[in-house]
């Protein structure tokens, strides 16, 4: 019974050794966390832009695509709306795959003709985006940030292209969407602009919107 005692606890310390001084793998696979913050650096694949995006009453996309040298593509989708609110909305994504990036295109693009763009161009209509709305008191939205880093290397002060702003002439001009807090949009502008200073549009779909308007005439 010893003996065999004596076994089990040799075989114990033999089955510890092999682990101990191996180095961590190098090559371990990376999180999909770490690989979208290496993205902004990945060489740009393609870069996408509302086709209609001088447009006044449309709300403006933008992608940037980057891939990395093993064939993961990443990418950063800004919604913006150069009328008033400048960054609405945005996300960063990781695809595997190009399949799977094509489908993100081919989604956006059936919400709205999308054609091919420069990433300094981009870049520009989101500053300008950005700076106008800040002017009448609003932010880019939080989830936006990570997007941002994909423009990095982009020189907006390169693109000569002018960018309509607010109703393209400078006046802001709000169209309300689905998940916007209309309310709470042209109270700011009472307080950043002359009344009249700017003009609007609101779904009439209630008793609310109309009590809206009232209080905006």
């Amino acid at each position: 019974m010893s003996k065999t005692r004596g076994t089990r606890k040799k075989q114990r310390r033999i089955v510890r050794r092999p682990t101990k001084g191996i180095p961590k793998s190098s090559t371990r696979p990376q999180s999909r966390g770490a690989l979208l913050r290496q993205a902004p650096e990945w060489p740009l694949r393609e870069c996408l832009l509302s086709k209609n995006w001088q447009d006044p009453h449309e709300i403006v996309q933008a992608v940037i695509a980057r891939q990395s040298p093993e064939g993961q593509i990443a990418a950063a989708v800004f919604l913006i709306d150069l009328g008033c609110l400048g960054l609405k909305n945005g996300f960063t994504r990781l695809f595997s795959s190009q399949k799977e990036y094509r489908q993100l295109r081919n989604e956006i693009r059936e919400r709205q003709k999308m054609a091919k763009s420069d990433l300094n161009l981009v870049a520009k209509v989101i500053q300008e985006a950005i700076a106008y709305a800040q002017s009448l008191g609003f932010a880019p939205h939080p989830d936006t940030r990570r997007g941002m880093q994909f423009l990095a290397d982009a020189d907006p002060d390169a693109c000569k292209t002018p960018i309509p702003l607010g109703d393209g002439t400078g006046k802001p001009f709000f169209v309300a969407g689905p998940y916007d807090n209309a309310r709470a949009v042209i109270a700011k502008l009472e307080q950043a602009v002359e009344p009249g200073g700017y003009d609007y549009i609101v779904p009439l779909s209630g008793e609310e919107e109309l009590d809206l308007l009232d209080e905006a005439w």
